[in-house]
């Protein structure tokens, strides 16, 4: 298991990631949406594994890599950070899901 800390001028966001985890960044401004998503491409590994990211609607691969683990989580956080640096508001719907249900 890993462990990363993003921390920003707008985004805190601590992330145990394993292959298994879906780790998912929303991040909005106004009306508009954008997500950040990290796929793997076997459930128990974490490499090889991609971050795509959708804008209006079009998905794109931003980074794939094929066997370094927890290169994937660390991109995808990194571009949270700069969408929030850019006056989006970005949240990891991951820990959206685990504070939620910590709530019950």
């Amino acid at each position: 298991m890993r462990n990363f800390l993003l921390l920003g001028s707008l985004l805190l966001v601590s992330v145990s990631a394993t292959a298994n985890d879906a780790i998912k960044y929303t991040c909005k401004m106004n009306n508009a949406e954008r997500v950040i998503e990290v796929a793997y491409a076997s459930a128990d590994k974490a490499a090889p594994c991609t971050v795509s990211y959708t804008k209006d609607g079009v998905t794109q691969t931003l980074w794939s890599y094929e066997s370094t683990e927890g290169q994937c989580e660390a991109k995808a956080a990194e571009f949270a950070e700069k969408q929030s640096s850019w006056g989006w508001t970005c949240s990891n719907d991951a820990s959206d899901a685990q504070a939620a249900k910590n709530a019950e």
